[in-house]
């Protein structure tokens, strides 16, 4: 008895479930947070594109620059930026993999907590690896106390901040990817 209870009022329910879809409000949520991820996901194909602009420019710096720097340094730095850019593929990838329409909530927000570990554990490993690198190029005897020391760490400086400026804004985009509440 019960059980036929159950089957009517399962069929009776039935038709309205298929009918209920996406509510216009969440698609409009859904459009905005999408329009955040592509954003985002230029942002961080840009940064990965300058990388390897700036890995061309310093791998082939022996043919353009009055500074000829020693090889050792060039492959140390080279190999740091490839590093980068590996690191930046893989971010992008990660981002690409959140899917707003099909995944729940709790899945989105498991992903971009993600990508906030990962994108702040890049950050900080390879600004660490290129001022160590920085700090042994400028304390040799070639560049120490010389006016070229000085603009390497005067550059270093504004790298460092417009860097820093760029994470800041990639997490705001992130947290605006995760905030369901706009």
């Amino acid at each position: 008895m019960e059980l036929e209870n159950l089957k009517t009022t399962w069929q009776s329910v039935k038709p309205c479930i298929k009918n209920t879809g996406c509510s216009t409000q969440n698609s409009a949520y859904l459009s905005k947070k999408k329009d955040v991820k592509s954003r985002l996901l230029k942002k961080t194909f840009f940064g990965v594109l300058f990388t390897f602009v700036c890995l061309i420019l310093l791998a082939t710096s022996h043919l353009w620059s009055p500074t000829k720097l020693p090889t050792l340094w060039l492959a140390a730095f080279c190999s740091v930026i490839a590093v980068a850019i590996v690191c930046g593929i893989r971010l992008y990838s990660a981002i690409r993999s959140i899917n707003l329409w099909k995944d729940s909530n709790a899945e989105i927000m498991t992903a971009i907590v993600q990508v906030k570990k990962r994108y702040r554990r890049i950050e900080l490993g390879i600004s660490i690896l290129i001022l160590l690198l920085l700090i042994w190029l400028s304390l040799t005897p070639p560049f120490l106390n010389t006016l070229d020391m000085y603009i390497v760490w005067g550059l270093t400086a504004i790298c460092f901040s417009l860097e820093y400026l760029w994470y800041r804004g990639n997490i705001k985009q992130l947290n605006t990817l995760s905030n369901w509440d706009e």
